[in-house]
């Protein structure tokens, strides 16, 4: 299916005109900040560039891509279903306001913001999205120079398999399995696809703190503030050791840099990665068996403990403000698009405080 988008007509009607001046009271609300934040153009320009090879004279109605993205956030932002989102923007001025709605017109239909979605996941948009935004961010000073943060977080989703769980189930850190046992799990996979209709079979059981959990992982590198740099969707019985490599190239991480991960992340491949590429070691050491650590890495863990901590509480805070952590959808490559979107909304969320603590400092 082709996808047909257009820019929409800039003209200011009488009765924009009229409420100005209550939109100007409102000037400091966070839309606007994040509007006097980012330069859209780009944006448009990203999204239009890769469209334009799938359009065709027949598609979805034609809305501008800014306007269908700008909803997207807001739906991540307040928490809103399709449905719920096209509601609240025809009662909200604030909102019909942010996505350059004029007053007589009334919001794209529930469909059009679901197509548009599935768009940007077929076209595959979002990394470039979250590079797009946060190079526009580092212009605010928001950059990885001062380090960056290695860490991965569960998102599970509801459509699991009924019944026991008959097979070895991969531990979160580390999977130890033998192969005989992980042909097992994909043999269990496609009986228990078979056996409950609607169970998302890209997901997987991954057992984390006494707890089984069925969904996806989401790895992620982020700056010292918390800034999300990078994201990776996988299964969720994925190794977190396996994706500390992947996160790290193509980030543009300047040498010399520190890069900070929990003892999870311990192990001779990564360590001489960071070596190799001239990036400071700040993985937490991990006792191993019959040698417990050193008075000296204990140390070192500690201090290394309260900065690798902020990508936790950037995970916690997107649970939290966005209801994140859990999938909206079936399938990796959607549920991606959620995290990479979740993962730019927090950005675009959090950057108005940071730029203010900074310039108050």
């Amino acid at each position: 299916m082709a996808y047909q988008f257009k820019n929409t007509d800039e003209h200011v009607t009488f009765a924009d005109a009229l409420l100005s001046k209550r939109y100007r009271k409102a000037q400091n609300d966070f839309l606007n900040q994040v509007d006097r934040l980012i330069d859209w153009r780009p944006i448009r320009t990203l999204i239009n560039k890769k469209n334009t090879k799938r359009q065709n004279a027949i598609g979805a109605p034609a809305y501008d891509v800014i306007l269908l993205f700008k909803m997207l956030l807001l739906e991540t932002w307040y928490n809103l279903s399709d449905c719920a989102l096209e509601e609240r923007i025809n009662d909200s001025i604030t909102f019909s306001r942010f996505l350059g709605l004029k007053m007589e017109e009334v919001s794209p239909d529930h469909s059009t913001i679901s197509r548009f979605r599935s768009a940007l996941t077929e076209l595959g948009l979002m990394d470039k999205l979250l590079a797009q935004f946060n190079k526009q961010l580092s212009r605010h000073h928001i950059s990885v120079r001062e380090g960056v943060l290695v860490d991965a977080s569960l998102v599970e989703t509801p459509h699991k398999p009924n019944g026991s769980i008959t097979i070895e189930v991969a531990d979160d850190r580390e999977d130890n399995r033998s192969e005989e046992e992980k042909e097992a799990e994909e043999d269990y996979q496609k009986q228990v696809v078979r056996q409950r209709k609607g169970t998302d079979e890209e997901a997987r059981w991954v057992y984390k703190q006494k707890r089984y959990h069925y969904g996806y992982k989401k790895h992620c590198l982020t700056n010292v503030q918390g800034i999300v740099q990078k994201v990776i969707t996988t299964a969720a019985n994925r190794s977190d050791t396996k994706e500390f490599i992947p996160l790290l190239q193509g980030a543009n991480i300047p040498q010399g840099t520190a890069v900070l991960a929990d003892k999870g992340y311990a192990c001779g491949e990564n360590r001489s990665y960071l070596q190799t590429h001239h990036l400071q070691d700040g993985i937490m050491h991990k006792a191993q068996r019959n040698r417990a650590l050193t008075e000296e890495e204990k140390q070192r863990n500690k201090a290394i403990g309260p900065i690798r901590s902020t990508i936790e509480r950037t995970f916690g805070s997107i649970r939290r403000w966005f209801h994140g952590g859990r999938c909206r959808y079936r399938g990796l490559a959607k549920t991606h698009t959620q995290n990479v979107l979740e993962s730019i909304a927090f950005n675009l969320y959090r950057t108005p405080g940071i730029i203010m603590s900074s310039s108050v400092g």
